[in-house]
């Protein structure tokens, strides 16, 4: 088996739709701003007129930057040279204002010098961050490989296909079907995103399956989908949710359950709702539950949206429930280096 390697990655193109993202790039700047006149010899007479100065040009130029990098973002992230293009895309906005504003020309290599330190700057800590949240997508990928052919789940599923194959064929068929795009969901490379669409097919093979070999009677799922399929959402994203609802909330219990999932879209914003039932008495399980579903996604959702995506988790009566809410996004092409 091979080494699977990380590439390295320096910089890269921070995704400029992120209100997380644009509210950093303010936030530094402000205190930027704050701090860099008290390194004038004269900053305890005129520090309240520099930082005014300074803002009355600094102010519209981060607003037309970061308007023209929203604008840009599907380009630049699609690019193989995407931060030498976002790097540009700074500097031409900062000669626009400069002629706007009429800046002394004595001073625009200094200041273009600074921007640039600020954008590579930025650029550097979106790789950073990248590189240190990047193990949880292989991550993902493998906890579910392992669930997919851990032998309990593999040869119960093979075993109710094999009993299924002269009295019911159709299902037979529809098992080994599903049991199949689960492997190949799983065995291909893993990307950052997926659709929405895709994410219900996956996780509805999965539960077809945990239906067929707990019993229709024992497990019952009931969906409400009211959301686009092509929106872009993280690759296994419900799948190990289910997976866990399963686990917990139903092969422990005594009683028949129902897992419900609701997924709608509200204006800019996809809410999806799982929630399994808690038993009473729970039944001893021989083995572990898949442990990394909430911590994992957690991360990949930070990643990918940085502080627009909202992950919870609550009791509710009986009921177990995860709440999740995302921005509504189509899904955009993105350059991934080769290793």
């Amino acid at each position: 088996m091979g080494i699977i390697r990380q590439p390295a990655v320096l910089f890269a193109v921070p995704d400029f739709r992120n209100l997380g993202v644009i509210l950093r790039i303010f936030f530094s700047v402000s205190i930027l701003v704050l701090l860099t006149p008290l390194l004038r010899s004269d900053f305890q007479r005129y520090y309240f007129e520099n930082v005014l100065s300074s803002s009355s040009w600094i102010a519209p130029f981060v607003i037309i930057t970061v308007t023209s990098l929203v604008l840009c973002n599907r380009w630049l992230m699609a690019n193989r040279y995407g931060v030498f293009l976002t790097w540009g895309v700074s500097l031409l906005s900062f000669m626009f204002c400069a002629k706007i504003f009429e800046f002394p020309r004595q001073y625009w290599l200094v200041d273009m010098l600074l921007v640039s330190i600020y954008m590579w700057g930025l650029m550097h800590y979106q790789g950073l961050l990248e590189k240190s949240l990047s193990p949880a997508l292989s991550e993902a990928k493998l906890a579910a490989l392992t669930a997919r052919i851990r032998p309990h789940f593999l040869f119960n599923s093979l075993n109710a296909a094999i009993a299924l194959v002269r009295s019911r064929p159709t299902d037979a068929e529809m098992v080994l079907e599903n049991l199949a795009d689960l492997f190949r969901a799983q065995l291909k490379d893993a990307n950052q995103s997926s659709t929405l669409g895709r994410e219900i097919e996956l996780a509805q093979g999965y539960l077809d399956i945990e239906t067929i070999r707990m019993g229709a009677e024992r497990l019952k799922s009931k969906w409400t989908v009211d959301a686009p399929e092509h929106a872009e959402v993280p690759h296994l994203l419900l799948q190990p949710l289910l997976e866990n609802a399963v686990y917990h909330g139903i092969e422990t219990s005594h009683r028949p359950g129902e897992i419900v999932v609701n997924i709608r879209m509200q204006k800019d914003w996809i809410y999806i709702r799982i929630h399994n039932p808690i038993p009473e008495n729970p039944i001893p399980h021989k083995r572990k539950g898949n442990q990394m579903a909430m911590g994992n996604l957690a991360e990949r959702l930070h990643l990918m949206y940085d502080a627009d995506a909202v992950l919870k988790t609550g009791k509710q009566g009986n009921l177990f429930r995860v709440d999740i809410r995302l921005p509504y996004r189509k899904a955009l092409p993105r350059y991934k280096p080769h290793e």
